[in-house]
């Protein structure tokens, strides 16, 4: 039986798995390039992808990996297929999961926390508080801002109302985007410009709620944390 063909979505989403996961196996194993890449490769297998350029589609986010170039891959981790599946710091899990797939991203803070509305708040502080000392944010603060949003707006819509408007997620995310380590940590991957256009895709229609200043978002979270003074 031929298999079902993909849809423009899925390639898109294997073309950015896959540019993510061969840069950050070049950084891993030291190498600046595909060549560079090909020729570690080659060493370590005693293949000859060096000459055919296996690598550099991919490397460009032009072409997925199938899977017997993810399994080759493995020779150099073996945990190749949960990264490419998971993406940087969970990032492919918190964009693209089943809805059930986000408490893995979310387990530390669910558990830390008596409730989603807290947990939402809490993190929405600590971003908050990042942005007013001027700390930089990470990959991992971005797939947690997109996993919280995900879970609020889609149980709200679909599942059931969880009482909480969700507002400041909108924000968290358009900071993560904006945060310029963020940024470079994505671009060093060539995954910059599709994570942003496909997020700022989400945000459409509420860039208001995006672009909300901090103050007014100090004061929507002063009822909720008791440490805002």
């Amino acid at each position: 039986m031929a298999r079902p063909r993909r849809t423009d979505t899925e390639r898109k989403r294997g073309r950015m798995r896959a540019a993510a996961l061969m840069n950050s196996l070049a950084r891993k194993i030291g190498v600046a390039n595909p060549h560079q890449f090909a020729l570690h490769f080659d060493a370590l297998t005693g293949m000859n992808t060096q000459s055919s350029g296996k690598w550099r589609s991919s490397f460009n986010g032009e072409k997925a990996l199938s899977t017997q170039q993810l399994q080759l891959l493995s020779r150099i981790d073996p945990e190749v297929f949960e990264r490419h599946e998971m993406g940087p710091a969970n990032l492919w899990q918190a964009m693209w999961a089943p809805l059930q797939g986000l408490r893995s991203i979310l387990s530390t803070e669910l558990a830390l926390w008596p409730t989603l509305e807290v947990l939402v708040a809490e993190f929405e502080g600590d971003l908050l508080l990042a942005e007013a000392y001027h700390e930089p944010l990470t990959i991992a603060h971005l797939a947690k801002a997109v996993a919280l949003h995900r879970l609020v707006h889609e149980l709200n819509a679909r599942i059931i109302p969880v009482g909480i408007d969700g507002e400041g997620t909108y924000r968290a995310i358009r900071r993560c985007l904006d945060d310029t380590s963020v940024a470079a940590a994505l671009a060093s991957l060539g995954i910059f410009d599709d994570v942003d256009a496909e997020l700022s895709d989400w945000l459409a229609g509420h860039e208001e709620l995006a672009s909300t200043p901090a103050a007014a978002r100090w004061n929507a979270l002063a009822s909720r944390l008791d440490w805002i003074a």
